[in-house]
């Protein structure tokens, strides 16, 4: 169960940062920039990992919320408590802040995701249901939220993986 809530933060700290303006641009957020380190850093000198997640997590919901809707779905941006509370949790790792420098370039961040990644069919486009919502414990069903997303940050395509 550790390492799911492990390769779920992670992911969403990877897409996260993707889907930001200095990359692919599917959410209006910019928390990290080299830029963002000025003004957070002085607020959250201890927690700017925890920050920079919540603020591009909000980013990437509101969103994903648009396009797939809001109720009985939930994505990586928006998850039942209990999943928030351990991702929560695996943020105030400080090892964790040490695997996304500010300087990571796009391909080196593609290149991670596409090692969680597996496989999926090529003319996803926008929201597409992985699962219900039992499907969220299972790793497997996380690598192919993965490859939804890298599949799509690829294809220059935005896509939207759900759970319902």
């Amino acid at each position: 169960m550790r390492e799911q809530f492990s390769t779920i933060t992670y992911l969403r700290l990877l897409i996260g940062i993707l889907g930001e303006k200095d990359h692919f641009s599917w959410w209006p957020s910019a928390f990290f920039t080299q830029g963002s380190h000025a003004f957070l850093d002085p607020i959250f000198p201890r927690t700017r990992l925890l920050a920079q997640c919540n603020g591009v997590t909000r980013a990437a919901a509101l969103v994903h919320d648009e396009r797939i809707g809001v109720g009985q779905t939930y994505h990586l941006f928006r998850l039942p408590e209990e999943m928030e509370q351990a991702i929560h949790r695996a943020l105030q790792d400080p090892a964790l802040a040490t695997q996304f420098p500010g300087a990571a370039t796009r391909d080196d961040l593609l290149a991670r995701l596409e090692q969680l990644a597996v496989p999926v069919r090529p003319d996803a486009v926008g929201p597409v249901r992985v699962g219900s919502r039992q499907d969220m414990n299972a790793l497997e069903k996380w690598r192919q939220v993965a490859g939804l997303y890298f599949h799509g940050f690829k294809s220059n395509n935005t896509v939207f993986p759900y759970f319902s």
